[in-house]
């Protein structure tokens, strides 16, 4: 067999390969020996049939055959032979057999990067501590006496004050026309509404707008004007001047339960205060652990990419990008930002999305290389867990799970996605790591 191999740009190579008319003879008169056994022609047994018949009958089958086993057999021997690492055979060309009954072909390969692997023993980095402070424990337990908060009237005879809750009618205008109507990027809800509540803080609202109602009364109508901060993030509405027409309908004072022992009740029935502190604590301590394992791996992971510089193949790295970009517009839709607001910032979401569909595609290289390194490998029982947490997860069977991964062919992916993790979980245990601000 002869094999000629070119690299190209992107993680491409071109290979041509011949193969001698000895292995082609012993390889057809493989399948037409199969073929003869296996053929049923009426008047002979199986197996009986005369070769020259079987030759002369199942002619297309035996060409079509050849071709194909040719192919995968020589593919598979001339990649062993030359040591190469390929993800996919991108087309396969020039496939032909010539007078001699040699067989020969091209074909294009998307290969597996080639680096040199960094020394992943040891990276250094430094993450936030993980410790719970007394003060962490009071600010968590005073959000959950927020979160329990009355509002009620204010009674006695004043006008509103910072910090009040207040409920408004407003309308907005630039021009003498509506606001949502002159930018309706901006959506209705900076334009015109009624019964809405606000907390008066500096920053609340348009900036301004709380300031302007202090000292209001309860059925006051105010007219004034605001302008818009430099750095509003709707195009053409930074420095325009917007007249308010605002009646202040009720005022409001937040009053929060008493920290004691019949509030921490309130949540879990027979406990006390200091037991509602102890939990928060548990709780607290177990989301900083997790938060810093989280830093821990993103930041292990960044040293390993800044260290490596490689091609990659470039579909591998673009569908990875657009599965990116997606995943960015559903967060993004799911907070509520509008359709018009994506469209404006295409091109950011987009540089971001490439970037970090790049950095997952070519981490993944990184991480398979080390798990080479070390000998990790994926065990029948770890993909059994995951098929276990998936089919929990998404409410399903077992035996369901696997028939759905089968149809997308889906189990590769998976031993790589876990392989990959215990890579990284094999760099992050040897990490030499720091705490930040840690004398």
């Amino acid at each position: 067999m002869n094999v000629v191999v070119e690299a190209l740009p992107n993680c491409l190579a071109s290979i041509r390969v011949e193969v001698g008319p000895e292995v082609v003879s012993k390889t057809r008169e493989q399948i037409v020996a199969k073929i003869t056994k296996e053929a049923k022609i009426p008047g002979f047994r199986a197996g009986k049939v005369p070769r020259s018949m079987v030759e002369k009958r199942f002619q297309k089958d035996i060409a079509e055959e050849l071709e194909s086993v040719m192919l995968s057999q020589a593919l598979d021997d001339a990649v062993r032979e030359k040591g190469l690492k390929i993800i996919e055979v991108k087309n396969v060309d020039e496939v032909q057999f010539s007078e001699d009954k040699a067989f020969s072909f091209s074909a294009t390969l998307v290969t597996v990067p080639e680096f040199e692997l960094p020394e992943y023993k040891g990276v250094s980095i430094a993450v936030p501590s993980d410790e719970v402070k007394a003060e962490d424990v009071d600010a968590a337990l005073e959000n959950l006496r927020e979160r329990r908060a009355d509002f009620v009237d204010v009674t006695e005879d004043r006008g509103a004050a910072m910090d009040d809750f207040v409920v408004v009618d407003y309308k907005g205008t630039i021009g003498g026309s509506p606001l949502h109507e002159a930018f309706p990027k901006l959506g209705k809800i900076l334009g015109e509404n009624e019964g809405f509540w606000i907390r008066m803080t500096e920053e609340a609202f348009f900036p301004g707008f709380c300031q302007n109602l202090v000292g209001a009364k309860k059925g006051e109508n105010r007219k004034f004007q605001i302008e818009v901060p430099a750095d509003f993030p709707i195009e053409g509405l930074p420095g325009q001047k917007v007249d308010y027409d605002v009646t202040l309908k009720e005022i409001k004072k937040r009053e929060l339960p008493e920290l004691n022992d019949e509030f921490a009740a309130s949540f879990l029935e027979g406990k006390t205060l200091a037991d509602l502190r102890e939990l928060v604590h548990k709780d607290l301590d177990a989301r900083k652990k997790s938060e810093v394992e989280s830093v821990k791996r993103d930041r292990v992971m960044s040293v390993l990419l800044e260290k490596v510089e490689c091609e990659l193949p470039e579909d591998l790295a673009r569908a990875e990008s657009n599965r990116v970009l997606r995943e960015m517009v559903k967060a993004n839709q799911e907070r509520g930002i509008s359709e018009d607001i994506l469209k404006e910032n295409e091109k950011e979401l987009v540089s971001t999305a490439s970037q970090t569909g790049r950095n997952r595609v070519k981490g993944s290289f990184i991480l398979t290389k080390i798990a080479e390194s070390e000998k990790i490998e994926v065990t029948n029982n770890e993909m059994m867990s995951w098929i276990s947490v998936a089919a929990r997860e998404n409410d399903m069977t077992v035996d369901r799970v696997v028939k759905e991964m089968r149809k997308r062919r889906a189990f590769a992916q998976v031993r790589s996605d876990i392989l990959t993790s215990k890579a990284l979980d094999f760099v992050v245990s040897n990490a030499t790591v720091t705490v930040e601000g840690a004398a």
